[in-house]
């Protein structure tokens, strides 16, 4: 408990550091959240450009769609907001060896890194997210109540692990790989396709988002449970927190083995 404790202190003031470094900087740090606020609210155009070409979207009501999308901003903001640091580790901690500073400090490694990687561009993804999903919940949501809100964090808990182990388990193949190049864009882009209804993708791409890179758990099959329509996807979402701890626990174990596989930024 007391090492816990000691982690969450330190947690803390990494947090309070990166908060005081981008408050420095107050108009460039607005301009981005402002920037990233847009990037995201552009994918309601593309909602819409879907609903117009699509023949497949119809058997979704666009409420239906608003939902979905919204849910998946929610894990994708608290996920991003401890990420920076994974897309660069390649290069940056193993090629030119900073992971070796890590690993002399008496915290855990892993902790470190993602305390280094604190962003709060999340803030636009979790707005947009909570008002999206506000809006479409009060068409197609389920009634509110103390078990439905417990219901939705543990989902939303579900879906970030099924990022997190995701994304883990691709930094910790730079161990092996000594890539400058890390895996982990391509891999991101494919969360676009997770933000709709996977019944309108083709067997191969909705096998590819379940069983291979699980993102189909991180957005729609969770909010398909929470929908209030009945469909063959809602049984899904039991599996939701299997699967966020199956894929952080696969992530860990790779971690692992990477650290005891590696020898130094020298060697």
């Amino acid at each position: 408990m007391n090492r816990i404790a000691h982690h969450i202190r330190i947690g803390g003031l990494y947090f309070l550091q990166a908060l005081k470094m981008r408050m420095e900087y107050r108009l460039d740090f607005f301009v981005e959240c402002l920037a990233a606020l847009l990037q995201q609210a552009t994918g309601l155009l593309v909602l819409e450009f879907l609903f117009r070409n699509f023949q497949s979207m119809k058997d979704w009501s666009r409420y239906e769609v608003f939902f979905i999308y919204g849910f998946s901003l929610i894990p994708m903001a608290f996920f991003d907001a401890f990420s920076m640091s994974l897309y660069g580790f390649s290069d940056r901690y193993i090629v030119h060896g900073e992971l070796d500073r890590l690993l002399l400090r008496p915290l855990s490694s892993l902790f470190q890194l993602l305390m280094e990687g604190i962003t709060f561009d999340f803030l636009a993804d979790l707005t947009l997210g909570i008002g999206v999903l506000t809006y479409a919940w009060s068409h197609v949501g389920p009634e509110l109540s103390i078990s439905m809100m417990l219901k939705f964090a543990i989902l939303v808990v579900g879906a970030w692990g099924v990022l997190a182990g995701v994304f883990l388990a691709l930094t910790s193949l730079s161990f092996w790989s000594q890539d400058r190049i890390s895996f982990l864009p391509p891999v991101y882009n494919l969360l676009n396709f997770a933000r709709y209804p996977l019944s309108i993708y083709r067997p191969f791409v909705r096998i590819l988002l379940t069983w291979i890179i699980p993102f189909g758990f991180v957005a729609f099959y969770p909010a398909a449970g929470l929908i209030q329509r009945e469909t063959a996807f809602r049984e899904f979402a039991y599996f939701v927190p299997l699967a966020g701890l199956t894929a952080l626990g696969c992530g860990v174990l790779l971690w692992q083995g990477g650290l005891r596989r590696y020898a130094g930024a020298g060697s």
